[in-house]
């Protein structure tokens, strides 16, 4: 729909109000309307109606050049708006951390930029406590945290997901078919270090335990890496074990710490477009891959 800056500009282009209610696709009458609305707004006349069609007053010729102005910034307007719809040229910011990037991301990444080619993503990798910061703070759009860690911002869940025990393959634990955490307690330890706080030193401090921890440490695989080398037991999370080749034993734990991952952000409404796309998408495909 036209603004009365575009039919004012037009109708003096064209010379007349029907030929610019011909070019416009309104009526004559429409067209009126919205000339004598912007003379209303200004607070005097700019169109002279003759039997010759119309031309500028004097303060209709002091005002054009504004009005053209506006049309301008109109149609850059809309050229922009054109553009996030289509998600073009779009920098999506996420933060996420390693259970995520590492699970999730990758795949819905890549089935979402196969529709949109020409959006970007800037990851920043932190832990649950800081990706919230982060969205407060405006560094980005949107976080991958813990239910828990979310005051003040909006969140919808991801997926649910609880822990497994990693012992060596020889190990004697390796022979139960569940283990307990007073199990886990009393072997050396390797903890996930999930940021400010441990859901797993939580889960051990529930039952009254204190685990004997040998090292704390920021990456997954390497912990996985130090159980084959019998360095100690730890536990992960079952997303991030499954479907991984290593010399270890994965067993379930009675009672076991989980976690719902959430995405967060300040206001829905706010966001760039191409993030709630991106959300809206990263929730329906990871939807289907549950139920699979």
């Amino acid at each position: 729909m036209s603004s009365r800056y575009q039919v004012v500009c037009a109708v003096v282009d064209r010379g007349s109000l029907k030929a610019a209610a011909d070019e416009l696709g309104y009526t004559q009458s429409a067209v009126s309307q919205a000339v004598k609305a912007l003379e209303r707004e200004l607070g005097t006349t700019i169109l002279e109606r003759g039997k010759q069609g119309v031309s500028l007053t004097r303060d209709g010729e002091q005002y054009l050049p504004y009005l053209r102005q506006i049309v301008t910034a109109e149609a850059e307007l809309e050229g922009k708006r054109q553009e996030l719809l289509g998600l073009s040229s779009t920098d999506i910011r996420i933060a996420t951390f390693t259970n995520v990037s590492r699970t999730v991301l990758p795949r819905v990444i890549r089935g979402f930029s196969a529709l949109h080619p020409n959006v970007h993503f800037t990851l920043k990798q932190g832990d649950y406590t800081r990706n919230a910061q982060w969205v407060h703070d405006g560094a980005v759009d949107f976080c991958f945290t813990a239910r828990g860690f979310t005051a003040g911002l909006d969140k919808r869940m991801v997926y649910h997901d609880e822990m497994v025990a990693l012992v060596p393959f020889d190990h004697p634990l390796a022979a139960k078919a569940r283990v307990t955490l007073e199990d886990l307690a009393a072997e050396p330890f390797l903890l996930l270090d999930e940021g400010e706080q441990s859901l797993v030193l939580d889960a051990f401090a529930a039952h009254g335990l204190q685990p004997r921890l040998t090292s704390k440490v920021t990456d997954d695989y390497t912990i996985m890496a130090m159980v084959e080398e019998c360095l100690g037991v730890s536990m992960l999370y079952r997303r991030t074990v499954e479907g991984v080749r290593a010399d270890i034993k994965v067993l379930p734990i009675a009672a076991a710490p989980s976690r719902d991952v959430v995405a967060a952000w300040r206001s829905w409404d706010t966001m760039p477009i191409a993030t709630r796309k991106f959300i809206d998408y990263m929730s329906s495909h990871i939807e289907k891959q549950l139920n699979r």
